[in-house]
């Protein structure tokens, strides 16, 4: 009898079907691996952990399949909200952020196995992955970096865990631009942050929050930054410290300001009084507050400003007083 490849073989139906199965399932196995894991290294906050595979290892159109990893931070297991949004990709979503000072590694998890279309696959490369959350930083601003702020703008700062408050007054104060010196980061609290934190509805993460301002006045048109420097340590013991310094920047508004405008025949005439009257602003203005503007007659007429039907904003930029105004008048605003 000659002898035929397993290719023939698995062609000719005279031969047992069971032995012609046997052979034709007798491939290499595929493999997978592990092509981008999301944190890594040592990052301020955690939220979400997230694999991705180089190739479909599940099936797809079950989110809820098998974890292929389990996560443990300081060596306790972290449970969370496994769900595959691919057949590539798996994320564990956290329900609290981890704080500062976690070690954590995610390892493969007991007798999972990555699917290959019907076939077991093997899973190659690295089963297990480390990251950590580092010391005690500022994880969000209010506003957002970048935002104008007021001369007397307070800063809410969210913190990813408990800090020794004496650390920070020592080593977070404000720069700005065009000043040589360090200008002292004040701390609010009592009342006023409550409120500030009601309003927000921050209640909930309240710990996790300072309200703070700049000890001075700040320069209309200048940068401002808050530096939360090296040396600030965690409420906890034995402590963390902060060895990097990070720094937030925002610029101040320019000086408001409310400019008068009208049309006229020629310069230095008086304005037209069959032509709109103009005020206009800086800066937004909050609707009420540019509707209550006035222009006086000298007999102490008042004279309401007017808009569009289309104007509907919450804010103005400026307001305009509608012809006819009244002629050879002296007027003001």
């Amino acid at each position: 009898m000659n002898r035929l490849s397993v290719s023939a073989l698995c062609r000719v139906s005279s031969v047992s079907s069971v032995i012609a199965a046997l052979l034709c399932l007798s491939t290499p196995a595929q493999s997978a691996r592990v092509a981008a894991m999301s944190p890594q290294g040592s990052v301020g906050e955690v939220r979400q952990v997230s694999l991705r595979f180089d190739v479909p290892v599940v099936a797809a159109g079950d989110p809820r399949l098998p974890a292929p990893f389990a996560l443990a931070c300081n060596g306790q297991a972290m449970a969370g909200d496994s769900r595959w949004l691919s057949d590539k990709q798996w994320v564990l979503d956290l329900p609290e952020p981890l704080t500062f000072g976690m070690s954590c590694t995610l390892r493969l998890a007991p007798n999972w196995k990555p699917l290959a279309g019907p076939v077991v696959a093997t899973l190659e490369g690295p089963q297990e992955f480390r990251f950590s959350t580092g010391a005690p930083s500022v994880v969000q601003t209010r506003p957002s970096v970048g935002q104008a702020i007021d001369e007397d703008q307070h800063f809410l700062l969210r913190l990813n865990g408990a800090v020794n408050m004496a650390s920070v007054a020592k080593n977070a104060w404000c720069e700005v631009e065009g000043l040589g010196e360090r200008i002292a980061l004040q701390m609010v609290t009592g009342p006023q942050r409550e409120q500030l934190l009601r309003e927000q509805r921050l209640e909930k993460t309240a710990a996790n929050w300072l309200l703070a301002r700049c000890d001075r006045a700040l320069a209309p048109g200048s940068k401002v930054r808050i530096v939360w420097g090296a040396g600030i340590t965690s409420a906890q013991e034995p402590p963390i410290v902060s060895t990097v310094a990070k720094t937030f920047t925002w610029t101040v508004r320019p000086r408001f300001t409310a400019e008068f405008s009208c049309e006229r025949e020629r310069a230095n005439a008086p304005c037209l009084p069959l032509r709109p009257l103009v005020l206009s602003f800086s800066a937004p203005v909050p609707r009420a507050v540019a509707m209550g503007a006035r222009l006086t007659t000298a007999q102490g007429v008042a004279i309401a400003p007017k808009l569009d039907k289309e104007e509907k904003g919450a804010t103005l930029t400026e307001v305009r007083f509608a012809p006819p105004l009244p002629e050879n008048a002296r007027l003001s605003i």
